[in-house]
């Protein structure tokens, strides 16, 4: 593993030498997909947005995240149904790797406070999949851990997953995806 500065001995360079510099604005759904697509895992699969913002040093994008409506239809004792307006969900998060350390947080503390300003926000919601990382970075900017989400199977067709429509009489396999870790923040 390599280690990286979190600030740099002199000022300048190619990187950024502290998160204090990044600068935070909206940015369009699609620049946001060309920052997912660089630098998330789930790289150019799709993704549902109301509102998305970049972390820039300079005139350089260094990062995209984006929030939505929630797709769960209830998280008890949160939301259902009938009182969701106003939860928003993280529906991706990416930032280049040479960014500093606290990098992250900064950045979603940042784009929380202008979604805020923007719009009613009775809370948050993110998931940080199990397969992948834990979600420290939401602890660390005070969301609260509500532990896994139920086990889920995905079918696939011809080594891809097939997002909708019927599997009964496709020739395909079911397998099970990873779980996810849930997180929530709360405003009211």
């Amino acid at each position: 593993m390599v280690e990286q500065l979190t600030l740099q001995l002199r000022r300048g360079g190619s990187i950024p030498t502290s998160p204090l510099q990044f600068q935070v604005e909206v940015i369009s759904k699609k620049m946001a997909a060309s920052i997912f697509y660089q630098w998330h895992y789930l790289g150019k699969t799709g993704f549902l947005s109301t509102i998305n913002f970049g972390a820039f040093f300079g005139n350089r994008c260094v990062g995209a995240l984006s929030f939505g409506g929630v797709n769960a239809t209830e998280i008890y004792p949160y939301f259902d149904r009938r009182t969701q307006k106003g939860w928003y969900e993280i529906k991706r998060l990416a930032m280049a790797d040479e960014c500093p350390k606290n990098s992250e947080s900064r950045f979603i503390g940042i784009a929380i406070r202008l979604l805020r300003k923007a719009f009613e926000v009775k809370g948050i919601i993110t998931y940080a999949d199990s397969g992948v990382h834990e979600g420290i970075i939401y602890r660390a900017t005070g969301f609260e851990y509500k532990g896994l989400t139920a086990a889920k199977s995905d079918f696939w067709v011809n080594g891809a997953i097939q997002q909708r429509g019927k599997t009964k009489g496709i020739k395909g396999d079911w397998k099970p995806r990873s779980r996810k870790h849930l997180y929530v923040k709360v405003y009211e």
